[in-house]
């Protein structure tokens, strides 16, 4: 069962024993949930989501689903479709290559298929980073998993400390939760490299290249 706004209030007000004091307000304390939330999925990119729509005919461009910071990877049919660059279009002024879709490109908050679906009603699949959802409750659910539970209360606890003038307090919890958001990073920073194939430079011509057109359909030129 995924935690919700007023699990995190709850356990943070037991642990300042402050059960019922009106002085920390929920509306006060959904805020901080949501500013902690937010600082993890920027800077750790620790919550994970996947959208599933379906394919129009004649239509390359999909928008970003709601709330995404970055894309994982997208699946046309099932089958994962390999990211390519803009310069690598098949769609020129005058033709557009239809078919079943082996690749994207992003632009502008939009994901670009390569080349253009023919088929209605197949199945996408786009897994995503995303940022999390306003809290506009005490029943909403908690976006980031369940293993930054304490971690959400630290960031409460801490400005609770500092709302009660508790300066040593505060200090105390905001360091835990720098540390937090430190590892966050440094997970998100793992997760970059092992997207990454390994090359190795080339050092006596200066040079590092990477075949984009590797998988490209038969009889397209640039």
């Amino acid at each position: 069962m995924a935690l919700t706004a007023s699990d995190i209030m709850t356990r943070a007000r037991e642990r300042y024993n402050a059960v019922g004091d009106d002085f920390f307000s929920d509306q006060m304390l959904r805020s901080l949930i949501f500013s902690a939330q937010e600082e993890l999925a920027k800077e750790g990119w620790v919550i994970e989501k996947t959208y599933t729509t379906t394919s129009v005919a004649d239509t390359r461009e999909l928008t970003f689903p709601t709330n995404t910071l970055a894309i994982k990877e997208v699946k046309y049919d099932y089958k994962k479709l390999k990211k390519y660059t803009l310069a690598e279009d098949p769609k020129t002024d005058a033709t557009e290559t239809t078919g079943t879709p082996f690749g994207y490109a992003l632009w502008d908050n939009v994901v670009f298929l390569y080349p253009t679906p023919d088929t209605s009603g197949d199945t996408i699949q786009i897994r995503t980073y995303a940022y999390p959802a306003d809290l506009t409750q005490n029943t909403s659910a908690v976006d980031v998993p369940d293993e930054y539970k304490d971690d959400l209360i630290n960031f409460l606890l801490s400005h609770m400390a500092l709302k009660d003038q508790n300066i040593n307090l505060a200090s105390y919890y905001q360091n835990l939760w720098r540390e937090t958001v430190m590892k966050a990073s440094e997970q998100r920073r793992k997760m970059l490299r092992a997207d990454r194939p390994a090359r190795v430079r080339d050092e006596y011509f200066g040079s590092d290249p990477t075949n984009y057109y590797e998988g490209f359909w038969d009889g397209f030129t640039l």
